[in-house]
């Protein structure tokens, strides 16, 4: 759209006609990009939630114009709600999942030669486990390099197939898709937590035997709150210093979570510990 003499005078001035055609422009640019991009999900009409209901791809911006991709179930895309309960995921992050799922295929075939993802037929999101279905001549090449807990055998539906069955959870946390469980996490210390631990460990004082007594709560809600950590079970306080923590169990949940008294509330509220 483009200005033209009229019999009226302009409403607005032709810069800043100009500038907001500019913006127009650059917004449907972006839109065709992120379009396009989403268009290219590699796992596009492979991936099903636990209900048997296809996931497509879908996009958000985050700050900055940056593309979040997404695989979300059909139902969701289409205005539907999650029943109460249900733990299964129904939205997950598209590059978190591809790059699990290369990390899977790298380990139980590293000798596949092409785009590994193109060898999967079907995905599988369960609230527990990951289930991928692939060629049966995959079988005798995967077996030797199977982790405990992990299963492949052929499809009772499909013979020409075998099902892979991974024990993994998926949690969503602000946007955010992490996925645990399957091969053993490498450690990851986190220098954060870790200052924070020892710094709550300082504002718990000790007696002469060595014993912690507090006798009096820290001056600022942020020390009070902060001390909390100093009284996390031992076997968590080790994860952390040894970077075998749950991802749940981040300064940010620390500090805004209510933390249970009892060390078995603590790990239930945190997760497992990372292998």
């Amino acid at each position: 759209m483009r200005p033209h003499p009229g019999l009226h005078e302009a409403i607005i001035d032709r810069e800043l006609f100009e500038e907001v055609q500019q913006k127009l422009d650059a917004h449907v640019r972006r839109r065709g990009k992120a379009r396009e991009t989403v268009a290219h999900a590699p796992l596009t009409g492979r991936i099903f939630d636990a209900d048997d209901q296809v996931m497509s791809p879908a996009f958000a911006y985050g700050r900055g114009g940056k593309l979040y991709r997404y695989y979300v179930t059909a139902s969701l895309q289409q205005g539907g709600r999650r029943a109460k309960g249900d733990d299964a995921p129904r939205r997950v992050s598209a590059a978190t999942l591809e790059a699990s799922l290369l990390a899977i295929l790298g380990r139980l075939l590293p000798e596949h030669s092409g785009p590994p993802l193109l060898l999967i037929t079907r995905v599988e999101l369960h609230a527990t486990s990951l289930e991928l279905l692939l060629p049966i001549r995959c079988l005798t090449r995967m077996r030797p390099r199977l982790l405990p807990g992990e299963i492949a055998d052929a499809d009772p539906a499909d013979p020409s197939h075998l099902r892979l069955a991974l024990s993994v959870r998926f949690h969503t946390r602000g946007g955010h898709t992490e996925i645990t469980g399957g091969a053993p996490a490498a450690s990851k210390p986190d220098p954060v937590l870790i200052k924070a631990l020892r710094a709550a460990h300082t504002l718990l004082p000790t007696d002469r035997t060595g014993t912690p007594c507090l006798e009096a709560a820290p001056e600022t809600s942020y020390q009070r709150r902060l001390i909390r950590i100093a009284f996390l079970a031992p076997d968590l306080q080790a994860a952390i210093l040894e970077g075998r923590q749950a991802p749940e169990l981040t300064l940010t949940a620390l500090m805004a979570e209510d933390l249970p008294l009892s060390w078995a509330g603590q790990r239930q509220l945190f997760g497992a510990l990372a292998a």
